[in-house]
């Protein structure tokens, strides 16, 4: 046998073994799972309508089901912040985790303010303003930083300054509550 033919069937043999997943002799990672957002909404406004509900009602946990899950973050969100065809970012393990439990901490804070701030008190939500706009990234869309003008009734318009949503295939999440 030839050195070429050795290498040819080492080359088909390393195909066989990686599932035929090889280009150019370099073994190629895996598919990427899909993920989508899980109990999203099917749109903007229908998530403001459940936000504004969970407020209305004091009712935390809905509050806490309208936000993006663990998973969700470091599985969808943190790999897929960057630019459309772009490979997703690769964290650690560690990483990740250290990155959601910031991000999950406030967001619970802020939540808790939320609810001491609006929690039981009825309100129309006149309007919504992005205020660092909407961006589109690898694997989802960004409606960053809303400033929602809400009115208690008889009292004049107030702004309630509240984090961002994501969109991933027409599901709407909220990704934190965190005010930059």
């Amino acid at each position: 046998m030839t050195r070429r033919n050795a290498a040819i069937i080492g080359t088909l043999a390393l195909i066989v073994a990686v599932g035929g997943r090889v280009v150019l002799g370099t073994a190629q990672p895996p598919p990427a799972r899909h993920l989508r957002l899980a109990d999203g909404e099917p749109s903007i406004e229908s998530l403001l309508q459940k936000f504004r509900q969970a407020l209305v009602t004091n009712d935390k946990a809905l509050l806490r089901r309208l936000r993006v899950t663990e998973d969700e973050y470091r599985n969808l969100i943190m790999p897929g912040s960057v630019d459309p065809g772009t490979p997703s970012t690769q964290y650690n393990q560690q990483a990740s985790q250290y990155f959601w439990g910031i991000l999950n901490g406030k967001s619970i804070y802020v939540e808790a303010n939320l609810l001491h701030d609006f929690g039981g008190k009825d309100f129309t939500m006149d309007s919504v303003e992005y205020r660092k706009g909407v961006k589109k990234y690898r694997d989802y869309t960004a409606y960053k930083q809303l400033t929602l003008m809400v009115k208690h009734p008889g009292e004049e318009p107030e702004r309630m300054r509240i984090g961002s949503i994501a969109e991933v295939d027409g599901h709407y999440k909220f990704i934190s509550y965190v005010r930059e």
